[in-house]
């Protein structure tokens, strides 16, 4: 009989060669070790794809995957996780760097915890030069914080299989948030979701994800799945979730400086 392990660990690549080493061996390194890796090379142009291949030869653990040509992100996750043998499955991305006791915390909270679907932990935040530039802390407050931002850290999260099939996987139309999608959708779905309100990853910022133009853009799609999510899953907003909405669409006015300092000053070091 082929041994099931207990977590399923995915990872999607896309031209990361300068940090998929190390977020490799952040989950290799993990002090719960009863896993699958799962990883698929999405078309990459660098030496990701090889260094990959180096480190599945070297632990059978790792099951290396890849896509001919770029497919996207959400395409790419959807895939990983029907490739997956087991309900929990733990996401990581290829630039960022797992704390050693991530899995283990996680898994023992959904062990005790039978009827939450998701569960994360805080992020620090480190740029591409592994230098902690803030924290990212995360509420339990998910009420209040659904229809303004995502409320939970997608690379730190681990979800059941299960729960994530019933409410229709990524989006296939998204390659950007398609994660907040997922989550709005788990909450339409009343699934408890759950931060264990511990340090669990290295989340890396770099140089394209803040400069202003990618900003707009990101609250540009940001509103669309607010829409979405109010329109097609029925959550209905609250009046603080009226002047968030509002507040980024001013946003959208203001000069492209300005919203970057203001995205540092917000996002960097504060509670979601």
């Amino acid at each position: 009989m082929t041994y099931t392990p207990l977590i399923s660990v995915i990872m999607p690549v896309y031209n990361t060669e300068r940090f998929v080493g190390e977020a490799i061996e952040s989950i290799l390194n993990q002090t719960f070790t009863d896993f699958e890796f799962i990883v698929i090379d999405d078309g990459s142009t660098d030496s990701s794809r090889e260094i990959i291949q180096h480190y599945a030869q070297q632990d059978q653990r790792i099951r290396a995957f890849q896509n001919e040509e770029n497919k996207g992100i959400s395409y790419t996750r959807n895939k990983l996780i029907e490739l997956t043998n087991t309900n929990y499955i733990a996401t990581q991305d290829s630039d960022d760097i797992s704390l050693p006791q991530r899995l283990e915390l996680s898994y023992n909270y959904l062990e005790n915890h039978p009827k939450c679907a998701v569960v994360w932990g805080h992020n620090i935040i480190i740029d591409e030069d592994w230098k902690v530039i803030g924290k990212r802390h995360y509420s339990n407050n998910i009420k209040n914080t659904i229809l303004k931002k995502s409320p939970l850290s997608q690379p730190s999260t681990i979800l059941r299989k299960d729960c994530f099939e019933e409410v229709w996987w990524y989006d296939p139309e998204l390659n950007y948030g398609e994660d907040y999608d997922l989550w709005l959708k788990f909450y339409a779905q009343w699934y408890s979701i759950h931060n264990i309100q511990e340090d669990i990853i290295k989340y890396r910022i770099r140089s394209w994800q803040t400069k202003s133009d990618n900003l707009k853009e990101t609250i540009k799609n940001t509103i669309a799945i607010q829409k979405k999510a109010i329109k097609n899953y029925h959550i209905s907003p609250t009046i603080s979730d009226t002047c968030y909405h509002l507040a980024e669409k001013i946003l959208l006015l203001l000069p492209k400086s300005a919203v970057l300092r203001l995205f540092k000053k917000i996002e960097y070091s504060h509670e979601r």
